[in-house]
Parts: C-alpha cells; structure tokens; sequence
C-alpha cells in the first residue's frame, strides 16, 4: 500500500523524468545545427583560400558569413596563400596585331619591320683578280742616290724609284725632299742595279731649285722631289747599259684611297747592309693615314744639327686619300726615298721617308708621302 511519501517521491521522479526528456529533445537542436554551419563556413573557407583552376577562369563570388565571425574570417583571409604551379595555366602567345587604323604610319612601318623577314647582307663585289707581281721589274727600277754635301767631303745617300720613261724627255726618279735640298751641287749620282747590288752609275739632274724644294718641305711638309736622266738618245753611257729603254715601275699610282690594312712592300738600300750595297724588301701594313697639322724643329740623332718635320695627326679613313701613310714595317738610313708599294692594289704609293717610330718588337711604324694625295701630282712628270 503506498503511503503518502511514495506518492510524493514518485511525483517527483516522473517530473525529473518529464523535464530531462524534454531538455534533450529540445537542445540537441541547438548543438547540431551550429556544428552543421561550422561544418559549412569552413568547407566554403576552404574553397576560398585554396586556389583551383576554376579560381583563374572564372570570379567566385566571396562566401557569406555571419557577422559574429566576420573578425576571424578577416584575420584568416589576412595570410595570403601562394597558387600551386601546377594549377596556373600557361600563358598563350599574342596573337598578330592588327594593322593600324587611320594615320598611323609610323606603327605601321614598325609592325611590318618586326614581322617581315630580315633583309639579306649586301654582298661585296668580287676583287679583281691580278696577275702575278713582277718583282724583277720594281728591283731593276729602285737606284740609289748619292748627293755631294756643301764642302764636297762627304755625300748623302738614299735611294728612288724611277717612275716613268720618256723617249724624248727622259725619266723621273722620284726620291725625298729632305735628301736632294741637302745636296751641294744640283746634281746626284743614280746608281742602277743588277741583282739587287747597285753597280750602274750615272749622273741626274735636280728638276727644282734646291731652294724651292727646301721651301716647300719646310713650310708645306710635302717630303717629294724628283731627279731626271736626259732620253737614252742624248746619254750614250746609258744606252749601252739599257739599248731599249730605262727600267721603270710598271704599275700606276695608287687612287684608291680603301688601302688601310693593304699588304705593302718596301724597298730601299738600308743602311743595316754595309755600304748600302744591297737592295732590300720589307714587307709591311698599311695601319693608317696621316694628316699635317704643323711644322716642327727637330733635333738629329746626334744633336749636331736640326731640321723642319711636320707634325702628324692620324686617321683611318678611307673615302679620302691623304697627304701621308703609316706603314706597320721597320726602316733605316738610306731607305729614304725608296719605293713603297701596295702589293694587294699593285700600285704605287710613294717614296719612303726613312726612319721607325717606336722601335720595339712589333712597334715599328714608317710614314711616307703618297703620289695620289691631289697637292702632290703637278710635282710629277
């Protein structure tokens, strides 16, 4: 039989039974249903800050979120995260451009020479071909000079080339200036040779007063003067040695001033031989031009004496012929007034001057005037 005090105890038991299983119907909801939202937000999180491909092609429109998260999700969003390689797409070639619509002819030309192909190189025409030299015709033509000194005691030498041969006018030997206005007399020997060893004597006369060409080497620079042989018809003594004719150069002055890194020849009787006695060949470079820029005294060797030299500027080029050239050889007393010679135009470019600037191995450098700078032709025959 129940008493008062189980009815009251069992009140309460169902009432605690009553309340709980309404408390766990009604908050389960309230714990699910924020896990699933969380479980959401961070799967649409996720998408935003991991890069796919469909991030690079199209806009995703950003995730909404409610405000209670809205600091946190900033403060997530604030770390960028870096594209993986292998979801970038490759970048396409530009396409070609399309041509420029109204007055753009500028861009136009532009746009055609970035499209259009390279113009060919322009190709040299091809060099003449040339006969062999005939080196025995210029030995036979290069003498050697002696001039009597003022007091008859001693002589200067040098050497010259003979330029031409008239039948009625005789030849022209062309030499230095330097060498004839220190002679005493307005007569030199020329010494021909035969084989290369001068042996054949005979008298020239200077063609200018000595004082003339003194005058012209001193103020105008010009190193050239000439010595002439009367016609084989008036000097008996020359027709026995040449019965037909005298030996001359056989090849012209040179005009074309695109020499600079030409092969030259040059021959004289240098004085490193005893006695001068030997008509050498030196093979040297044309390496530039040179230009009178003045007039100076210079001190010989041996500081005995002085003289007049121009002062030199050089240049390379090679669309005009200048008053000088500078040769990459060596030479030496007694080479002044000898032939030097273009051996890849065949031509002639002048008489030597003699002497080296530098003097060290492969700095030896001789100037010398040249027949085809236009001042100097009305010098010549």
């Amino acid at each position: 039989m129940l008493t008062m005090r189980d009815i009251i105890m069992g009140f309460f038991v169902a009432l605690a039974a009553f309340i709980n299983g309404w408390t766990g119907i009604s908050i389960l909801p309230l714990y699910i249903v924020p896990m699933a939202q969380e479980v959401s937000r961070i799967a649409v999180s996720s998408a935003t800050t991991t890069p796919t491909a469909a991030t690079f092609d199209s806009e995703v429109s950003p995730p909404k979120i409610r405000s209670s998260e809205s600091k946190k999700q900033t403060r997530k969003e604030a770390t960028p995260t870096l594209p993986l390689p292998s979801l970038i797409a490759p970048i396409a070639p530009l396409p070609p451009l399309p041509a420029p619509v109204g007055n753009h002819a500028s861009a136009t030309a532009l746009n055609a020479t970035a499209s259009s192909s390279p113009a060919p190189a322009p190709v040299a025409p091809p060099k003449p071909v040339l006969p062999p030299l005939d080196l025995d015709a210029i030995f036979s033509s290069v003498v050697k000079i002696e001039c009597p000194s003022e007091d008859r005691k001693g002589k200067y030498v040098g050497s010259g080339f003979v330029l031409s041969d008239s039948q009625t006018s005789g030849i022209s030997i062309v030499t230095v200036a330097h060498l004839l206005m220190a002679s005493g007399t307005d007569s030199c020997t020329v010494i021909f040779p035969k084989d290369r060893a001068p042996s054949r004597y005979f008298t020239g006369a200077i063609r200018e007063d000595r004082a003339l060409i003194r005058k012209r080497h001193d103020e105008e620079g010009i190193d050239i003067a000439i010595i002439t042989l009367p016609p084989l018809a008036e000097y008996p003594e020359a027709k026995e040695v040449f019965p037909d004719a005298y030996p001359a150069v056989p090849y012209p002055i040179c005009t074309d001033p695109d020499m600079i890194g030409d092969v030259l020849y040059h021959f004289g009787y240098p004085s490193n031989f005893l006695n001068q006695s030997y008509l050498s060949k030196s093979d040297g470079k044309a390496v530039a031009y040179a230009d009178i820029k003045g007039i100076e005294t210079v001190l010989s060797q041996d500081q005995t004496s002085s003289y007049k030299s121009p002062i030199f500027s050089y240049v390379t080029d090679t669309f005009n012929l200048h008053p000088y050239m500078a040769s990459h050889v060596a030479t030496f007393y007694g080479d002044s007034g000898g032939l030097a010679f273009n051996a890849t135009k065949q031509c002639i470019l002048g008489p030597q001057r003699g002497g080296t600037i530098g003097g060290g191995a492969g700095e030896n450098i001789s100037i010398f005037p040249l027949l085809g700078w236009p001042p100097t032709r009305p010098l010549l025959p």
